[in-house]
């Protein structure tokens, strides 16, 4: 561990996938360039990790074997399909390698519980990016919760109404599909909205819920809807689709007895309680980079959150301690929608926690 006041050498970092989010972490990296430094991109199509390479200035390689094996990589992204995350996170714990991996954490729980078991007896850092739980709407949504400030939590409900066209369907074979992607519009786009409802309102006793591909030519879902009762009692409602033409903003509301928050966007909307209290949106907004979103596509999210996450990875490195979202928090938003896709699968309720 460095010395109080002084700081480690640069962590280099080796980008898996050179598809669309691996621009925002190959960003991100420069943005924190006193701290890190991208040396090597990866994909198994050779055209596409060449003109990573050219623009980052890194050295690309075609398989995770070949980047895992050079020695200046102290630690990877993960930004493949879905289905390989947590065998490529794995591999690269056995390579001594930090991990960072994008959601989902995987598609199988069977596969992010052997990670999460790998992660937890090695020595190097790995987390499940979350990034939205840094939302200043959401941070202050968890302050109020601790602080109980909501009294007894009674319903929350998390939606995701965005739009997503065919040709990003079709722009990659594994888009939408139950192998590589895991399920659609609630595993890719909603993922870190069943994780944001499961942390406020606890763990999932049960749900049942419906799910229909009406939109789009692919094999999983664009629009699914599920009832959620919590092991505390409360009731929740988490609901996704990609054919809300334009795109519009995500919500996340939560009710208890002594108070209300809604949050749009990661930011706060509007909070009443009943000691008087009242904030809305105007009065607490940041800057409005950190409430972009991914509503209208995949393109129009913004740096900010992923910066905080990768930020405190590094700080996590550093310190030779865990990083605030670790791989079980990844694993319980896996957990969570596989119970969705379970119930609207089978018609019948699912019950917590899955085998």
């Amino acid at each position: 561990m460095a010395e109080k006041g002084t700081r480690m050498s640069k962590v280099r970092f080796g980008i898996v996938g050179c598809g669309v989010i691996h621009e925002w972490h190959a960003q991100v990296i420069r943005n924190l360039s006193d701290r890190a430094e991208l040396v090597a991109v990866c994909d198994i199509v050779p055209e596409r990790a060449k003109s990573s390479a050219e623009k980052w200035g890194a050295t690309p390689y075609n398989s995770i074997d070949e980047l895992l094996a050079d020695d200046r990589v102290d630690a990877i992204t993960i930004g493949t399909p879905s289905g390989l995350h947590a065998e490529q996170a794995m591999k690269a714990i056995a390579a001594g390698k930090h991990v960072v991996i994008e959601k989902p954490i995987d598609v199988d729980l069977a596969k992010a519980n052997k990670l999460v078991d790998a992660a937890r007896k090695s020595d190097v850092v790995v987390t499940s990016v979350c990034q939205n739980r840094y939302g200043h709407g959401v941070l202050k949504l968890h302050e109020w919760l601790d602080a109980g400030k909501l009294g007894r939590l009674i319903y929350g409900e998390a939606t995701i109404k965005w739009y997503r066209s065919q040709e990003y369907y079709n722009s990659g074979d594994w888009r939408g599909t139950w192998a590589l992607d895991g399920g659609g519009a609630l595993m890719n786009q909603g993922v870190h909205y069943a994780d944001q409802l499961r942390w406020a309102m606890g763990n999932p006793k049960s749900l049942s819920a419906y799910a229909a591909t009406l939109g789009h030519e692919m094999e999983a879902e664009d629009v699914v809807s599920a009832s959620i009762l919590f092991e505390s009692g409360a009731i929740g409602t988490l609901t996704a689709t990609t054919c809300a033409y334009p795109g519009f903003s995500t919500t996340l509301e939560v009710y208890g007895t002594e108070g209300s928050v809604k949050i749009a966007d990661n930011e706060l909307v509007l909070a009443k309680f009943k000691n008087g209290e009242s904030y809305d949106g105007a009065s607490m907004r940041g800057d409005l980079e950190h409430s972009t979103t991914g509503g209208a596509s995949a393109t129009s999210i913004g740096y900010y959150l992923h910066t905080c996450q990768f930020r405190d990875f590094l700080d996590s490195i550093e310190q030779k301690r865990s990083p605030w979202l670790t791989p079980e928090l990844g694993r319980d938003a896996l957990e969570l929608v596989l119970g969705v896709y379970q119930s609207a699968r089978t018609g019948a309720p699912v019950n917590f926690p899955l085998a």
